[in-house]
């Protein structure tokens, strides 16, 4: 898979942006794994939460009441709230 920008917005603004080589989400109805292989226009809605795998490292974060869209190499995600998943904590993100 070719890396992705990954970028995380509230209605305040931009929280979070990386390039992933991995994407994992979680909607209601269950999971899906981003390949950008595979396609260059995706819409989800009611995510509720997303793992990215970064040179970084690895990040979790809860979304409430959010949208994702994946549109060439970039993914998207808009949501009311965004919350990092930390092992034994969460915090939330603002702009």
């Amino acid at each position: 898979m070719n890396n992705l920008t990954v970028e995380l917005s509230t209605p305040g603004g931009q929280v979070f942006t990386a390039i992933a080589s991995s994407i994992d989400v979680r909607t209601e109805d269950g999971g899906i794994h981003v390949n950008s292989d595979e396609g260059s226009f995706l819409n989800l809605i009611h995510a509720t939460e997303i793992t990215l795998r970064t040179a970084e490292g690895t990040y979790v974060f809860s979304l409430e009441n959010a949208v994702a869209g994946l549109k060439g190499r970039t993914f998207t995600v808009l949501a009311e709230r965004i919350r990092r998943i930390e092992p034994g904590a969460a915090s939330e993100l603002t702009p």
